[in-house]
């Protein structure tokens, strides 16, 4: 086990190997597939077990997330993607998971790329330092670094002009961390199956979108109107396009691949949450659908 400086408290330790999307969820992707593989965008070509980890954290700072990791994932992770449920209570641990999720993805997209301007890193800096302090406990306040948590259902409609054919397997699907950064404010976008979380960094529109906002004590999670930020949808299309053109790209071996293993084992391609996730595209888009393909 290799030694070094923890990434959130900041002390030498022994490092743990720490997943950035939480390690139930990429197992549960694997486990609800139409093959039992996952794959990344970046080695589109290659069949994964496991998603992105690194040594990160200490054993400390990695048991606080697992703690927080267990609550979501029991009583609203689970309860909404297997059983169908729409509304679960939480309390003072969801705003904690969140900010997890949020300065995970803050700290590895970073570490991913680091060239910005001086303004901009000085603001995430900010961001990542007032996250880790609500995180260790030296802070019981988030202050303008609201996490807003948006959970996703199929869709057989959409008012929004231009939805990529494949929206739905990138709703109930799909796994994703980006930073969307500018001088005023920044958006650390965090995509779960079933979940999206945006944690803002003093966003401008923050009080238009406070039906998503995660109360600091208790709350309910339940059907409402959720607002995104301007402009937010298109940025999202753009994204899903994104993962329909790599896997346009995916080579013939790989393809084939996919489709002995449905062909090998149809029952389970039947159940899996992707054939369920496609028929929402099916009944949303037509035939259009058939060519868009997320997964194993």
């Amino acid at each position: 086990m290799p030694q070094g400086i923890c990434r959130l408290c900041k002390k030498n330790s022994d490092l743990k190997l720490s997943h950035f999307i939480p390690k139930f969820v990429g197992k549960w992707v694997k486990d609800t597939s139409a093959t039992g593989y996952i794959r990344f965008n970046q080695s589109i070509n290659k069949r994964a077990q496991d998603i992105v980890k690194e040594y990160w954290l200490c054993e400390c700072c990695e048991q606080l997330f697992s703690s927080w990791e267990r609550e979501f994932a029991n009583r609203i992770f689970y309860p909404f993607m297997n059983e169908g449920k729409s509304e679960a209570r939480y309390g003072a641990w969801l705003p904690k998971f969140c900010a997890s999720l949020s300065w995970r993805t803050l700290t590895y997209v970073r570490s991913q790329n680091s060239v910005r301007s001086e303004e901009v890193s000085h603001a995430l800096d900010t961001a990542e330092s007032a996250l880790a302090s609500y995180l260790l406990g030296d802070s019981n306040t988030l202050g303008k670094y609201e996490q807003h948590l948006y959970p996703l259902e199929g869709m057989t409609e959409t008012s929004v002009r231009g939805a990529p054919p494949n929206l739905n397997r990138y709703f109930l699907r799909t796994m994703q961390m980006d930073l969307l950064e500018s001088d005023s404010a920044s958006i650390i976008y965090t995509k779960l199956p079933g979940f999206m979380l945006l944690g803002l960094t003093g966003h401008k529109e923050s009080n238009r979108m406070r039906s998503g906002r995660v109360a600091m004590g208790e709350g309910r999670i339940s059907p409402r109107t959720y607002w995104w930020p301007t402009g937010f949808a298109e940025y999202m299309f753009d994204k899903v396009r994104a993962i329909e053109t790599v896997y346009s790209s995916m080579d013939k071996t790989q393809k084939d691949k996919i489709t002995k293993a449905v062909l090998d084992n149809p029952e389970r391609f039947k159940a899996s949450r992707t054939f369920k996730a496609f028929q929402h595209d099916l009944a949303m888009f037509g035939n259009s659908a058939f060519s868009k393909t997320n997964e194993d």
